[in-house]
């Protein structure tokens, strides 16, 4: 039966519903364009209960879920569009970009393939392809894919963006930069301002970079990677402080941004604030711990901060991420250098090398441990490579300088210095170490202005312990009658041992002298001649008209050779401590001599200055009663002085420097490394055998068989660099020409005075 209104035949109720779909469908997508998701949803759902095979209803709920995050629903919705009708390139493309987002790369680009299969001229399969190709670190079929986008579409600005960083990877920054400038061309965005600024950093135009950034900026004020990125220009220009601003911004738009973390650390390390600047290099680990610079960051504050072997873990991890990157092995080469492990360092600096023939750092790193090893001639053949590649440079002068310190050429390591302060004439490593030649070789005066650098020497704790007074700092020329001056320790025990004599001098310019020590002598130094009040360091001090530290007195006194202060003894053990240990020690019957082989192990020397209990073994025939006198014994020697029933010890009750100090008033002779102990002995005016490296510290000078500062001090020096069997043989041999009388005569006196 025809309707008798029209000459068409009425709808079947197939075509009515499809026709229902259709007209939902195009209300959804009206209403997806204009960004209304959820009447878009609704009608595509619509259209899909008037017709539920319908392919672009199906095909547009999975691109709809797909941009609201729901990825499940996304790849439901796909896959039944993709059965409703499998012959659709862009639909194999939407999936792919499903799947990327899921994480399944393997698969995105499977399903790229099929639709450029379907369609090879399919634009947008060939640019996601290329995103997820650059986030597997596929750069160069990333940008094929890139170039292909662009011949079927080249007024794709995003397409262009992409393309630049894919060059950028590739290390073609120039062209990278042209990519952008297409890209801005086009369309300015903030994603492309900031991929342009990345570039510029890359080209060293910090200026420029920082310009680009602001232009992101500009467009889109919480484009966090620009924040971020701006952040580290500023940095890069030594803008710091504003840099730590702008990281700080950052974190504010994203907390979990790993790179403002990253870069904040390191600004803070700029400004020396390297305890602060870790928990944000240890931040950035946390959240990306694959990335290998952001290991190789923390690792390296980790070094600064005396901790070697966290260092090491983390370069080691850093290589486990990328085994050829030069940074993490150079990095774990100056760690194993630090632990002592030179043999592993220098394979790491082989390997840097073998990466990157020629790698400066690696060359100089080299060098430096070949001079602790004391392989001198190729240390100064790394030098002199460093200095071919790099020109004239303060601190490689200055490390040749200490190689011909330690090679005992005086001329040519003054020389070296001198050439790193032409180089950089505030470089205070080199001061400090021209300085520490001159005292060496008894050139005092121009030793005592040199050791002043030490307040600016950043590897110094001097540096890092500095104190600021009020009260100005008295350098000899003001006058002291009637005013009270400070005198303060600054470095360690022997340290403050040895030039607390000068406060006998102070005073008899009329001065009242407040002597701050560490706790561990304040008791001791209470008797010192010249000082009306003893503090411990960290107590309250009393006021005071001038101070000045310890070690810069022979500065302020004028001190040269032939005037330093050399009283016989200017320190005496306090007497009830005396009767105490007399008891304990019981009667004098042979000899009493005093020893120490070892000090602390955390001084920078010490490697050249201790040795190991068993190489006094020697000394044990004679007829002696060897003392300990030290309070702390390491690991490695604790077996051997367990086993030797010829030393005595005592350590459990040394609480003080005022118990050591009786210890040694009671023995005949002290045979001592370069310790705080021998110092003490020495202002003591007990007999003192010093036992010397081949190169000695400053303060025993350069040659001499006695010392300027100790009457009593007789020194054994080492012949070459390591050779304490040579020193011991040398001591026995002194120690059996001592004359001794046939018996002692009178109980508890020395056995023999040595001059």
């Amino acid at each position: 039966m025809k309707d008798l209104n029209s000459g068409a035949p009425p709808m079947t109720t197939e075509q009515h519903d499809a026709a229902e779909a259709d007209r939902c469908f195009a209300a959804g997508l009206a209403a997806h364009e204009q960004g209304r998701l959820d009447d878009a949803f609704a009608a595509y759902e619509a259209a899909l209960q008037h017709e539920p095979g319908h392919f672009r209803a199906l095909h547009h709920v999975a691109i709809l879920a797909y941009q609201i995050g729901n990825f499940d629903l996304a790849l439901e919705f796909i896959g039944a569009a993709i059965t409703a009708n499998p012959g659709v390139s862009s639909v194999y493309s939407d999936l792919g970009n499903i799947l990327a987002a899921v994480g399944e790369s393997d698969k995105a680009l499977q399903s790229y393939a099929q639709a450029l299969h379907l369609d090879q001229h399919n634009a947008d399969a060939l640019y996601s392809r290329g995103g997820v190709l650059a986030g597997l670190g596929r750069h160069q079929e990333a940008l094929a894919s890139y170039e292909a986008a662009l011949a079927l579409a080249p007024a794709n600005a995003q397409a262009w963006d992409h393309c630049a960083r894919a060059l950028l990877a590739l290390e073609r920054p120039e062209q990278a930069l042209a990519g952008c400038e297409r890209a801005l061309a086009l369309a300015p965005s903030a994603d492309t301002w900031h991929t342009r600024g990345r570039i510029l950093v890359r080209l060293g135009q910090a200026e420029a970079a920082r310009a680009s950034f602001e232009q992101a900026l500009a467009l889109e004020p919480g484009h966090v990677e620009s924040r971020a990125g701006h952040a580290h220009v500023l940095r890069a220009l030594g803008r710091v402080e504003e840099a730590i601003a702008g990281f700080d911004a950052a974190l504010g738009l994203d907390a979990q941004l790993a790179s403002a973390h990253h870069g904040r650390g390191q600004a803070l390390r700029q400004l020396k604030r390297s305890e602060e600047g870790l928990a944000s290099l240890q931040q950035a680990v946390i959240l990306e711990p694959a990335s290998a610079e952001y290991r190789i960051g923390l690792g390296s504050v980790l070094q600064e901060l005396g901790r070697p072997n966290g260092a090491l873990h983390c370069f080691d991890a850093a290589i486990g991420l990328d085994g050829a990157n030069p940074a993490a092995h150079n990095g774990r080469g100056i760690a194993l250098q630090s632990l002592k492990r030179f043999d592993e360092s220098l394979a790491c600096f082989a390997r840097v090398l073998e990466l990157v023939p020629g790698h400066v750092d690696a060359t100089l790193n080299r060098g430096n441990v070949l001079q602790d090893l004391g392989q001198h001639d190729a240390a100064l053949a790394c030098y002199d490579r460093v200095l071919a590649l790099k020109g004239d440079n303060a601190e490689v002068w200055n490390n040749r300088g200490n190689v011909y310190e330690a090679m005992m050429r005086y001329e040519d390591a003054l020389a070296s210095y001198e050439r790193a302060i032409a180089a950089s004439p505030g470089y205070a490593v080199a001061h400090w170490n021209r300085g520490l030649l001159n005292l060496q070789h008894g050139r005092l005066a121009d030793g005592w202005r040199g050791y002043e650098w030490r307040w600016q020497n950043e590897y110094l704790s001097a540096y890092r312990e500095k104190r600021n007074f009020a009260q100005p700092l008295w350098l000899g020329k003001q006058l002291l009658a009637g005013k009270t001056i400070l005198l303060y320790a600054e470095q360690g025990l022997g340290d403050t041992l040895q030039f607390c004599r000068y406060a006998a001098l102070v005073a008899a310019r009329g001065a009242r002298v407040v002597l701050e020590v560490q706790g561990s002598l304040a008791g001791l130094l209470a008797r010192l001649d010249g000082v009306a009040q003893v503090v411990a360091k960290g107590d309250p001090l009393p006021p005071f008209d001038y101070q000045c530290p310890l070690m810069t007195l022979p500065l302020a006194c004028g001190t040269e050779l032939a005037s330093i202060p050399a009283p016989r003894r200017y320190l005496a053990a306090d007497a009830g401590r005396l009767a105490a240990w007399q008891a304990r020690l019981g009667p004098h019957l042979r000899p009493r001599v005093g020893l120490v082989w070892s000090g602390n192990p955390h001084h920078a020397n010490d490697h050249n200055r201790s040795l190991p209990f068993a190489q006094l073994a020697r000394l044990f025939a004679l007829d002696c009663q060897f003392v300990s006198l030290q309070k702390e014994y390491r690991a490695a020697d604790r077996e051997a002085l367990d086993a030797c029933g010829a030393v005595l010890r005592v350590d459990e009750h040394l609480n003080d420097f005022s118990d050591t100090a009786a210890l040694c008033e009671l023995m005949d002779l002290v045979i001592a490394v370069d310790t705080s102990v021998a110092h003490l002995a020495g202002a003591l005016g007990k007999p003192l055998w010093v036992l010397l490296p081949h190169v000695a510290d400053w303060r025993w000078l350069t040659g001499r068989l006695d010392s300027p500062w100790y009457p009593g001090a007789r020194l054994f020096r080492q012949n070459k660099a390591g050779d304490w069997e040579g020193v011991i043989g040398a001591v026995r041999q002194a120690f059996d020409a001592l004359p001794r009388p046939s018996e002692q005569a009178v109980p508890d006196t020395p056995y023999f005075t040595i001059t």
